[in-house]
């Protein structure tokens, strides 16, 4: 691997990748460690993964590359990622999955799950069959699917196209969880429809995450949907109830529920458009940081610049910094990349450490991808090096560089 250094950038030339199967060692950089602190350390990366975790001063192995003082933080990992580059996951082909995961790599993100939305029941199962078809050969990158609906409670549909959103049907989600339950990893729905506890039991007996989203519910439907294994809210303050008075009093609704029960990780999407600076900030300063998920829940658009692009079976209109529906009212989506979202959070007032761990070890845990989001001994080689400003340097998954800000 060549490296130099000018102008306080590293730069590392792809050209010169290391193998996976080479062992080699990153020494002066700010390990991010598990937990959200930031230490000095040496990292031993072989054959694809942490090989070894050590002091400033523990003896390099291989060949060694000095980070010079940049932050080493594990990849990112998106939990709800529906495309990128001009690509969706909807699409599917191997191809439009690849230029997904190639764009999130520009921005640091080595882990997704890939987000699929409302949809005719044919065209869902077939999207699956695309992902688990891509996930059974390249599983690295390809963490599992997030299905977005189609179980959602109109008034609060988002983008979502009306004439597909039902019901929960357990004939219908039944057939995904014999097809794909290993594929799936997060299912959101809104609790309060008829069926839709009885969903969320079976999704948590099935070992997916039940998140909530898209929903109505109030404060004792969300504490009823946590005793039947809900685990998470979906993108925190959009499309769910807030606060509300009704005629039999006065209701906290799922955004509050979120914040308040730690029995639910949040999901949010930091991009002072979905969530502005000031709701960062109310975020970040009342629910644990360790059950909060920094996530983008980025479109086909995102590095593509402003214009009308498709998305779930209509027009969707993007600007600068967000997408909205076709009426231009509401958002259907973001643009937002992982990386400004960490700087975005920074600024609403989270510590470094903290910020990255949001975006990095609490997703991968809640999803269960016990080999990403950490570290540590036995952890997969994936890492994002970032200036003191938090911006992309490099990224490495499993062990290769993918990519460089100099390159």
């Amino acid at each position: 691997m060549s490296i130099t250094k000018a102008l306080g950038c590293l730069i590392i030339r792809i050209e010169d990748i290391l193998g996976s199967d080479n062992v080699y060692t990153l020494t002066g950089a700010e390990v991010l460690m598990p937990g959200g602190t930031l230490e000095r350390r040496n990292v031993v990366v072989q054959d694809g993964a942490v090989a070894r975790v050590e002091g400033s001063v523990g003896g390099a192995v291989g060949e060694s590359v000095d980070l010079g003082g940049l932050i080493l933080s594990p990849g990112f990992v998106d939990i709800h990622l529906n495309g990128g580059g001009g690509a969706s996951f909807e699409q599917g082909t191997s191809e439009a999955i690849q230029k997904v995961i190639e764009t999130g790599f520009q921005f640091g993100t080595t882990g997704v799950v890939a987000a699929i939305n409302t949809a005719q029941r044919e065209d869902r199962m077939r999207q699956m069959a695309a992902l688990a078809d891509y996930h059974a050969s390249a599983n690295d990158v390809l963490l599992g699917v997030h299905l977005e609906g189609p179980y959602y409670h109109l008034d609060q549909r988002g983008a979502h196209h009306p004439e597909w959103i039902r019901y929960p049907d357990p004939g219908e989600y039944g057939a995904w969880i014999d097809a794909y339950g290993d594929l799936i990893r997060i299912v959101t729905s809104a609790p309060e429809l008829p069926g839709g506890m009885d969903l969320i039991r079976t999704l948590s007996k099935a070992d997916i995450v039940p998140s909530i989203g898209h929903s109505m519910a109030t404060d004792e439907q969300v504490d009823e949907a946590i005793e039947a294994g809900a685990r998470m809210v979906t993108h925190i303050y959009n499309a769910q109830s807030t606060y509300t008075r009704r005629d039999d009093g006065k209701h906290l609704g799922v955004a509050e529920m979120g914040l308040m029960r730690d029995a639910l990780t949040v999901e949010i999407i930091p991009d002072n458009r979905h969530l502005t600076p000031r709701m960062q900030q109310l975020v970040v300063k009342v629910k644990p940081h360790d059950k909060i998920c920094i996530t983008t829940d980025a479109i086909e658009a995102t590095g593509q610049g402003p214009g009308t692009y498709e998305l779930m079976g209509g027009k969707v209109w993007v600007d600068e910094e967000v997408a909205y529906r076709e009426d231009r009212k509401r958002h259907a989506g973001s643009i937002l990349t992982m990386d400004r979202a960490v700087r975005n959070v920074v600024a609403a007032g989270a510590e470094v450490g903290s910020a990255l761990m949001m975006a990095t070890e609490i997703p991968a845990r809640t999803v269960g991808a016990s080999t990403k989001g950490r570290i540590e001994v036995g952890a997969d080689a994936d890492f994002v090096v970032l200036n003191t400003s938090l911006e992309v340097v490099a990224t490495i998954s499993r062990g290769r560089v993918v990519y460089s800000a100099d390159a």
